[in-house]
């Protein structure tokens, strides 16, 4: 009997997983036999959560692994799963070979819910001790994007931000603010956006929004925004127009004010008024300043001299005007054909002249027309009366002093363009050498720019080195700050040098500068086939001193002086030469007559000199818009290749080579009305401007 409870207890055991002994039970056999074993708890195996902070009825991934006391995995195992207050979906497969099954748990309500395992594999379970917390959370909110206080017309389009991918939103909109009263909803719909129609003027709507996860958890009601319907523009109704005195189209007083009131009012709020007038060719412009709103009425004090003149100097006998009003919901009004009637003068009648009796046998005789005088004799004239009481001698002196000065003056204002004598050598003698064949092939190969203004630098030599150190390539950078190079395969760098300017930049940083890309910090780089090359460099600016910048301010406002000095005595002196040489020819006053060729030179090149021009993008009212980006696109590609943004006054200009493209606004928020000249813009040549005016209105809700 011995040997047989000997055999049970041996069999007992084995049968006991060495993995899971831990808590003390006795079993006591019928023969006296007491065996003691750990079977209640697990104190090796593992439990993870995936993920372990989920939002309602989202689940988490629960992965339970049976581990043996040297942590290899045991396979064939039988597990469940526990976690009080929480929906479970059980595992359905045994562990595998690494001793993992998994199955999952979920909530409808918020909180932290113990998550914890079981091996029932026996007769008896195993509790894993190894147990885990879920975190529970609401689903995230959007949050309705703010709204103007008046919406234009009888629609209005709402925006929220996205709570994450797969969610799920439905908006509400409401006469109450505590939304007793629900006029519409957008059922659940995937996008950020609804628009909700037929809402009624001068009505005001609110409006909220909630997320639905794509396991069916609701979020709670986001912020509440609200907005007053306006569509209907102001109304204008002319009230005076007053009279035009005793002026008529050729005897006019150029202070004469006519005054003119119109009623101009709106349903909501008024947001502006304007008076324009209509030229010649039909098109307004604001040509009175005198204008302004007094209560209801728009009051206009328009002078004489405000209007548009024929030949500068006579009176239209018919002018028309146009007032403008805008409410602050956008909503827009013009009335036209307000008409202010000039008067003609009146004609004293002919009286009928009598001619001679004339013999039949004596033939009348024929008056020429005494000749009109030529501009020189009117000058002349007009000089002999002024100044023709004067000695020869004193007129030499007043003549040839004005000639130096008008020389000096010019040769003062050109003497600034020498100090970038080496940078334009520079460029000379590289043309010359692209002329001769020796630099030939070489392809365009960045940008050089002002690292705040984001403007070209014209004059930058850019070299470029091999990694030996060696000079492969120097070139000058053109007006539109562009430069080019011929590489062959092979790693390089390149080293830009310009007056005033630093490099590389520390102002930026990384490869986008928008709307740049590519920035190039003097680092490495390789040129490859397959590779095309396009680099942006910025150069940081020198850091000015106070005594520069007063220096830079007073040099301004002293060229300004000098250029329209210059100017007038240039004429002044130019004419008294020439008065001077017809009235006594001898060698001084050639001479005299003489200096102004050099001054003639530098007057034309101030003058008629090549200017900086820009395109201007405007709103519909005229005002410059600015920090908006301009894009150009090339036609044959249909690639963008390049950006500007609009300046403070709303200027850009793009330089490019022959070719055709596309002139865009890249920014989503404004709508192009028209742009001048068209959009497809041809280039014929290469080094061109693209100076295109624009204008733009802002789109709705944006």
């Amino acid at each position: 009997m011995r040997i047989k409870t000997a055999l049970i207890t041996i069999l007992l055991l084995c049968l006991i997983p060495v993995s899971s002994l831990f808590a003390q039970e006795q079993i006591v056999f019928r023969e006296g036999v007491v065996v003691t074993a750990a079977i209640g708890t697990d104190l090796y195996s593992t439990i993870t959560l995936e993920p372990i902070t989920v939002e309602i009825y989202q689940p988490s991934t629960v992965t339970i692994r049976i581990l043996s006391p040297a942590g290899v995995g045991i396979p064939g195992r039988e597990v469940v799963i526990v976690a009080p207050g929480l929906v479970i979906t059980q595992p359905t497969n045994l562990t595998d070979s690494t001793g993992r099954t998994s199955g999952s748990v979920y909530s409808p309500v918020t909180g932290t819910y113990l998550v914890c395992a079981k091996d029932t594999t026996f007769a008896y379970e195993i509790t894993i001790e190894n147990c885990r917390t879920l975190y529970v959370e609401p689903v995230a909110v959007p949050t309705l994007l703010p709204e103007p206080y008046y919406t234009k017309g009888t629609r209005n389009t709402l925006f929220w931000q996205s709570v994450g991918s797969g969610y799920e939103y439905y908006i509400e909109v409401s006469d109450k603010e505590d939304f007793s009263n629900i006029i519409s909803n957008s059922g659940w719909v995937d996008s950020t956006s609804y628009q909700f129609t037929n809402l009624q003027n001068e009505k005001m709507y609110f409006y909220r929004v909630r997320a639905k996860n794509p396991w069916g958890g609701v979020s709670t009601w986001s912020n509440i925004v609200f907005s007053v319907q306006d569509s209907e523009p102001p109304v204008i109704k002319t009230l005076v127009i007053g009279d035009i005195g005793d002026n008529t189209t050729t005897q006019w007083e150029s202070n004469y004010m006519v005054q003119m009131i119109f009623r101009v009012t709106d349903n909501l709020q008024l947001q502006r008024a304007d008076f324009l007038c209509v030229n010649s060719s039909g098109s307004t412009y604001s040509c009175v300043k005198d204008y302004r709103m007094e209560g209801d009425n728009l009051v206009v004090n328009l002078r004489l001299k405000d209007l548009e003149r024929i030949s500068k100097a006579y009176l239209r006998d018919r002018y028309e005007f146009c007032v403008e009003a805008s409410d602050a919901a956008g909503n827009i009004i013009r009335v036209c054909g307000i008409e202010l009637i000039i008067p003609k003068p009146e004609k004293p009648p002919e009286k009928p002249t009598e001619k001679p009796p004339v013999d039949d046998e004596e033939k009348p005789v024929e008056i020429e027309p005494e000749p009109r005088p030529t501009v020189i004799e009117i000058i002349e004239k007009t000089l002999d009366d002024a100044i023709g009481h004067l000695e020869l001698e004193e007129i030499e002196r007043i003549t040839t002093t004005a000639s130096i000065i008008t020389v000096t003056t010019a040769v003062a204002l050109t003497i600034g363009s020498f100090f970038n004598f080496s940078y334009i050598l520079i460029q000379l003698i590289l043309n010359l050498l692209s002329w001769l064949g020796l630099r030939a092939g070489a392809k365009p190969l960045g940008y050089v720019y002002d690292s705040l203004t984001k403007e070209p630098i014209a004059q930058a030599i850019v070299r470029i080195f091999d990694l030996e150190g060696k000079i492969v390539w120097t070139d000058v950078t053109d007006a539109g700050g562009h430069f080019s190079a011929r590489l062959e395969q092979g790693k390089y760098k390149i080293l830009v040098r310009a007056p005033k300017y630093i490099f590389p930049s520390t102002i930026v940083f990384g490869k986008e500068d928008f709307p740049l890309t590519n920035v190039y910090h003097g680092e490495e780089f390789e040129v490859s086939d397959e590779r095309e090359l396009n680099f942006s460099i910025p150069l940081d600016p020198l850091e000015a001193s106070k005594f520069r910048i007063w220096r830079e301010i007073v040099w301004g406002r002293v060229k300004v002086i000098l250029n329209i000095l210059h100017i007038f005595l240039f004429v002044i002196g130019l004419v008294l030469a020439i008065y001077l040489y017809r009235k006594n020819p001898y060698w001084l006053t050639l001479v005299v007559l003489l200096l102004y060729i050099p001054s003639s030179f530098f007057i034309v090149r101030n003058i008629f000199g090549k200017r900086e021009r820009y395109g201007v993008v405007k709103d519909a009212h005229g005002n410059p818009v600015s920090g908006l980006v301009v894009g150009l696109k090339e036609a044959e590609f249909d690639k963008v290749v390049a950006k500007r943004v609009t300046d403070s006054r709303g200027r850009y200009r793009m330089l490019v080579n022959r070719g055709r493209y596309y002139i865009e606004v890249l920014d989503t928020g404004y709508k192009v009305e028209r742009i001048k000249g068209d959009s497809e813009v041809l280039i014929e040549k290469d080094d061109s401007w693209i100076v295109s005016d624009i204008v733009v209105s802002k789109l709705e809700n944006s």
